[in-house]
């Protein structure tokens, strides 16, 4: 009611007085503009729940477990981003070699650049990874009371690394994505809320909810249909330098994942998600001008006469980027006459 009762008496304020402000920089001043970079640490994970796994020195294959094993394994390879059938392999006896057996052949040298292949659901098997990640973002976003709404796109550079088996790493090779680094171009609508200000600092917790589409090292056809959905819950810390310009530090957690199905009509989960930093600035456009007036250096908002039309306008003192205390205002700590650049003029002002 207070808000509302303020925001009536000021209206009644400019009408009483015929106070000019542009209608398009009003409207324009309720939307905040906001760009970011950071790091992000992306965890790329998979589970071989229901595929056989096979290995040898060359090549790490998997076969759905709809399908029977025989003498020769027919895999598939690059699971990851653009599956296609592997060679085909003859399938030997580790056991059968030529010297007496061994209690644990697995640990004999001879044997270990030799054929490995294994049910991944007796063994438990996955592999992950974590890729660094550049974030790159900007969005806008309407402020409504403590609410926020927005739009925003965010593209992000991910750099691969293998991905290391969670069991049998003495015997299990890392797999190596087919691709060193790929791109993901991501689209979203945001909600937000502001629950804590103190002083200059505002905490906005913020969801997106938007698609992540993959670059072309991740062949797209091989993903699931509505397999770009993704979700991200951060938390916007906002230092507010002047009513229009903050710092912006946010840290997220972002949820995504995505189903590469295989030839054989089997298909493997992917999850990659990320834990992300971001730092930014974020605007407002000034709802109001710069006094045209070079000898006016008022810091407060207030009223003049403009020269050029005559009519009474609403100006600000201050540049948008100056840092300004929002609770009492605040004056540059080294008075007019002794900037640098007034240092050697008889009248600076």
């Amino acid at each position: 009611m207070a808000y509302q009762w303020s925001a009536a008496q000021a209206q009644d304020i400019y009408q009483k007085y015929d106070i000019y402000r542009s209608p398009f920089r009003v409207l324009a001043n309720k939307i905040g503009w906001t760009v970011s970079t950071g790091y992000a640490a992306t965890n790329y994970k998979h589970d071989l729940a229901g595929f056989y796994f096979y290995q040898d020195g060359e090549n790490q294959l998997i076969l759905s477990k709809q399908n029977e094993l025989g003498p020769v394994f027919s895999g598939y390879q690059h699971w990851m981003s653009n599956p296609t059938a592997g060679e085909e392999v003859n399938l030997d006896d580790v056991f059968d070699v030529p010297y007496d057996y061994l209690e644990n052949p697995v640990n004999n040298p001879d044997l270990r650049n030799r054929q490995f292949i294994g049910d991944a659901d007796t063994l438990g098997l996955s592999f992950s990874s974590i890729a660094s990640t550049v974030p790159v973002m900007a969005s806008a976003h309407y402020d409504f009371q403590k609410f926020r709404i927005g739009l925003g796109f965010q593209y992000e550079r991910h750099y691969m690394t293998p991905l290391k088996p969670s069991v049998y790493q003495e015997v299990i090779r890392p797999y190596e994505p087919d691709f060193k680094q790929t791109h993901y171009i991501k689209y979203f609508g945001m909600m937000g809320y502001e629950f804590y200000e103190f002083w200059d600092y505002t905490f906005v917790l913020e969801v997106q909810l938007g698609r992540a589409k993959p670059g072309k090292e991740i062949n797209t056809n091989a993903i699931g249909i509505g397999q770009n959905f993704y979700t991200n819950i951060g938390v916007n810390i906002e230092h507010n330098l002047s009513e229009y310009f903050r710092v912006v530090i946010r840290p997220s957690y972002d949820i995504k994942s995505y189903v590469i199905n295989l030839p054989d009509a089997s298909s493997i989960r992917h999850t990659n998600s990320a834990f992300m930093v971001q730092v930014g600035i974020s605007i407002n456009i000034p709802e109001i001008p710069r006094s045209p007036m070079a000898s006016d250096h008022v810091q407060l908002k207030h009223v003049i006469t403009d020269p050029a039309s005559g009519r009474l306008m609403e100006v600000r003192g201050q540049p948008m980027w100056k840092k300004q205390n929002p609770k009492v205002g605040e004056n540059h700590r080294r008075l007019w006459r002794y900037k640098l650049k007034n240092r050697r003029k008889i009248d600076p002002y």
